[in-house]
């Protein structure tokens, strides 16, 4: 484990630490050409040679470990200086970086095709599971469940802010929130709240609801309007009743299995 936690800790530092802005847009810019690319990848060997060393490994595993790595981790530099600089390619590559690691220090620690799948059963255990899914049914779920409730309340509000904003005297960009942004919120807040529950800290539930209302009360001061303030107060109630409802029970079923 302590190799393994020494190969990634090296990639973390030499993907952010030591790869310098002007490096990355030079990547980006001028690709296989770049000499901040370049640079990287001799950090990057640099420091994996230095902890291979450190872990004592033999000589010509150590070397086939180094190459492959650097390898890897040029070409997969390059791939993505050929994409837009998005949330989605970015987890790609890391998850690329991270996998391979994986997979070389497995080499290196004589892992075998047994002990991988013992290692897999284990995390593919009914606790681990159940954890998982309780995950996924306060994200996407959750938010159809939310909407359908709230689709009566939703469509009047709706008609409500057409009607505002054909009166030529009314601001049409007033009011305006992010495209999703209230999607997301639900999803990690009710992440977090079933986070509280697993952990046992149902006092930091009761620390979310009141950054949520701080953050909310000038929107609702502002707007002075009493059917969009209980359209909110609506669509976070149940919010947080779903979190709760899904993570006290999964908490139940955790501690019986």
């Amino acid at each position: 484990m302590e190799l393994l936690l020494l190969l990634l800790t090296g990639h973390f530092i030499t993907d952010f630490y030591l790869n310098p802005t002007h490096w990355v847009t030079c990547r980006n810019k001028h690709h296989i050409k770049s000499p901040g690319l370049w640079k990287n990848v001799a950090v990057h060997t640099l420091l994996t040679t230095s902890i291979l060393i450190l872990s004592e490994i033999a000589l010509l595993p150590a070397i086939m470990s180094v190459v492959l790595l650097s390898f890897a981790h040029f070409c997969t530099n390059y791939w993505q200086s050929y994409r837009r600089n998005s949330l989605r390619y970015f987890l790609i590559a890391q998850t690329i970086h991270i996998v391979l690691i994986g997979i070389i220090w497995a080499y290196l620690a004589n892992f075998t095709i047994g002990q991988v799948a013992a290692f897999l059963v284990n995390i593919l255990s009914a606790k681990n599971i159940i954890i998982a899914m309780a995950y996924l049914l306060v994200c996407k779920p959750a938010s159809v469940i939310i909407s359908l409730a709230l689709k009566k309340h939703t469509d009047s509000l709706t008609q409500y802010a057409s009607a505002i904003t054909e009166n030529p005297t009314t601001e049409k960009n007033e009011h305006i929130g992010l495209v999703s942004a209230g999607a997301w919120i639900g999803y990690i807040e009710r992440c977090l709240a079933i986070s509280f529950i697993f952990m046992g800290q149902f006092a930091g539930i009761g620390f979310l609801v009141a950054t949520k209302t701080i953050f909310r009360f000038g929107d609702l001061t502002n707007n002075k309007d009493m059917k969009l303030t209980e359209y909110m107060m609506l669509g976070t109630l149940l919010s947080y009743a779903i979190a709760i409802f899904v993570g006290w029970n999964v908490l139940q079923v955790y501690k019986i299995l």
